[in-house]
Order: C-alpha cells, then sequence, then structure tokens
C-alpha cells in the first residue's frame, strides 16, 4: 500500500476517533448548557410570581390557594407549553392548588398514591430549602420544585413537570451543527495536509524514483535537484553510494587489467618455452577472444579481436577443432589449417578452470614438406 493511501486511512481514522470524542464531549456540554437553560427559567418564573404566592401563604397558611394564586398559577400553566403538570403544595406538602379541584388539602402521601408522583423531588426541596429537579422517562421530562421563601423558612412549594422537548430540539440541532462543522473541519484540514503531503513529498519521492530508476553501469550519476528537507539528504546520499560504486567498478577494472598484464606476461614465459620457435601460440578466453599471441596480429580492430578475426568463418577445421575441445577439457585435439597460405597443423586443448578462468590453448605448427 503506497504512502498516500495509508496516509489517508489513518488521517481518516484519527479524524472519526477525535470527531466522536469531541461529539460526546459536546453532546453532554449541551444538554448541561440546555438543561441548566430550563431549570433556570423555571426558577425565574417562579421567583417572578413569588411575591404574590407568598402572601397567599403567609395571609392563608396551610389553606386551599387564594383566588389570585389559583388565577396565577392557573394562566402560568396555561401559557407556557412545557409546563404538562403543575401542583401547588403548602409547607406540609399537603396540596394547596390543583387544577383538578378533587385533590384539594390532600396529604402528599395521599396524593402520591393515587396520582403516583413521578419523583419525591418535592420532599428533597423541602428538606433542603433550594430548588430542586430530577429527570425521569428516559429523559424526556423533569420534575421540579421549587420552595417559597417566608422569613427563610419554607411556606409552600412549587411542583412542575417540565417537558425537555425544546430543550432536547436544541440539543438535536446544535449536535447536527457540530457534525457539519466537524465535517468541514475535517475535509478543509484533510486537504490541505493531503496537497502538502503530495506536493512536499509524494512528488518529490516520485521524482526521486524516476531518477534512480533511470541510473543504469552506463551512466552512475542520479540527476535530482538539490532539496534542503529529508527527501534531499536521501538523494545526497543515493549520490554518495553511486560514486562509492564509481570507485568499486574502476577499482575492479585496475585490478582486471593489471591481472590480465600478469597473465599475459605468464603466457609469454610459458609459451616461450614449450611452444616450438616457427609455430603460433593463441590463448583464448571464454567469449573465443584473444588474449595473447606468440606474434604479432596486423588486425586494425578496436576492442577484443575476435578468433573469427584470424580465421574466417570458411575454415571449419578450426571451428570443429575448437568446438570439440570445449566439449572434452584436458584433451589434447589435433586438426588441420591454412593460415598465411601455409598448410599447419592445429592443437587446441581446454586448460582446467582452477582459477576461475576458461583459457583455451591453440598451437598452429607448419606441416613439414616431404
Amino acid at each position: 500500500m503506497k504512502l498516500s493511501s495509508k496516509w489517508i486511512i489513518c488521517f481518516v481514522f484519527v479524524s472519526l476517533y477525535a470527531a466522536i470524542l469531541g461529539g460526546l464531549f459536546y453532546y453532554n456540554m449541551f444538554k448541561f448548557v440546555f438543561d441548566t437553560k430550563l431549570q433556570n427559567e423555571m426558577v425565574e418564573m417562579v421567583r417572578y410570581r413569588a411575591p404574590l404566592l407568598v402572601e397567599g401563604l403567609v395571609s392563608r397558611p396551610r389553606n386551599d390557594a387564594t383566588f389570585k394564586e389559583a388565577e396565577l398559577l392557573k394562566e402560568w400553566k396555561r401559557g407556557d407549553e412545557r409546563i404538562r403538570s403543575l401542583v401547588y403544595f403548602n409547607d406540609d406538602l399537603t396540596v394547596r392548588w390543583h387544577e383538578n379541584t378533587q385533590f384539594l388539602r390532600q396529604a402528599y402521601d395521599v396524593y402520591n398514591n393515587e396520582v403516583g408522583l413521578d419523583t419525591n423531588v418535592a420532599k428533597l426541596a423541602l428538606l433542603d430549602r433550594t430548588p430542586k429537579a430530577v429527570m425521569f422517562d428516559e429523559g424526556n421530562f423533569y420534575d421540579m420544585a421549587i420552595p417559597l421563601l417566608a422569613k427563610d423558612e419554607v411556606a409552600g412549594i412549587v411542583n412542575l413537570t417540565v417537558s425537555r422537548a425544546d430543550a432536547k430540539a436544541l440539543i438535536r440541532q446544535s449536535m447536527v451543527r457540530y457534525a457539519l462543522g466537524a465535517f468541514m473541519m475535517i475535509v478543509i484540514i484533510g486537504g490541505a495536509l493531503y496537497l502538502f503531503l503530495l506536493i512536499k513529498i509524494i512528488r518529490p519521492l516520485d521524482s526521486l524514483r524516476d531518477s534512480v530508476e533511470a541510473v543504469s553501469l552506463n551512466r552512475l550519476n542520479l540527476e535530482y535537484p538539490e532539496r534542503g528537507d529529508e527527501i534531499g539528504d536521501v538523494a545526497v546520499s543515493i549520490t554518495i553510494l553511486l560514486d562509492k560504486i564509481k570507485e568499486e567498478i574502476k577499482s575492479m577494472e585496475n585490478m582486471e587489467i593489471m591481472s590480465l598484464e600478469k597473465e599475459q606476461k605468464w603466457w609469454k614465459s610459458i609459451l616461450a618455452v614449450t611452444v616450438p620457435r616457427n609455430s603460433r601460440a593463441l590463448v583464448i578466453d571464454e567469449n573465443n577472444n584473444i588474449l595473447y599471441t606468440n606474434f604479432e596480429l596486423n588486425i586494425n580492430k578496436k576492442g577484443p579481436v575476435h578468433l573469427l578475426d584470424i580465421f574466417d568463418g570458411r575454415q571449419q577445421n578450426i571451428i570443429q577443432v575448437v568446438g570439440e575441445a570445449l566439449e572434452h577439457p584436458g584433451r589434447v585435439l589435433r586438426g588441420n589449417v591454412v593460415s598465411k597460405d601455409v598448410k599447419c597443423t592445429v592443437k587446441a586443448v581446454q586448460l582446467p578452470d582452477d582459477a576461475g578462468k576458461n583459457r583455451m590453448l591453440l598451437v598452429l605448427e607448419p606441416e613439414k614438406s616431404l
């Protein structure tokens, strides 16, 4: 898998992970903010009506609500769609006002048995003398109890069942905006980073790859522009490596030349002793190129001189002898050949390749006339 594909996959997974964590954080933050806002609004509405309610509680304690109290509570409940139910308790938790008059003056426990209160938030508010809110029905409603204080004592309690529909709608809208914002941010940041990766890394690496592929033994040079980054450092390292390879090749060539010169001197000494004066000797390498002769070659040719440059293809005897010698290393094979209008006996032997070099010795001896 290429670097760009790996980067895209990694970026997508990291972005999704970050977006999910951010979504959980913002969801809880939105939930806290909008739920707190809803609770504070309910508390402020009670405080706004508190003077009139407290006045009625003080004038008629532990009794039914006054006409003003009843009208106020009735108008408030009808005017606020978020309020599902509203119960007004005295300080002893008897029902002071309810839209259903049959529950008036009922004790808390009796009312709870008949109606079934969702929570005991009213008792909690009475004990702590502070507003309380408990979520129920899988988070669809809040059961809120706001105490009414008179001279730092609880004179009554307003118990509200408040719908969270508006708060949940605000949370959903905020999460949708968050998701859109996160998606746009991922696209913008991802696009910018990928463009940087493409321009600064992928394309330079592709160019470096093409430059490396263009290198050959005949052209050990890396044609790549200088760069001041890590890719430029790699290109410099490759250039240094190619220079070392050139030095090694040059050293090997020099060693091969020296070895060839030594071998030629060795053959010169050997042939001077073993080959008669009037005979001609040739040493042939594995490519049938002439490695050494004890006579001068009058051939104008650049590069190695091949055996066929001396004996043309019409002289089948020499070719046959050389072929048989190749097939039977160590055996001396004989044949006849005409060299410079002189009939000669040719002897060929394929020498053992103990030194890792294949050499064949040809000796041309002029035939004696009778």
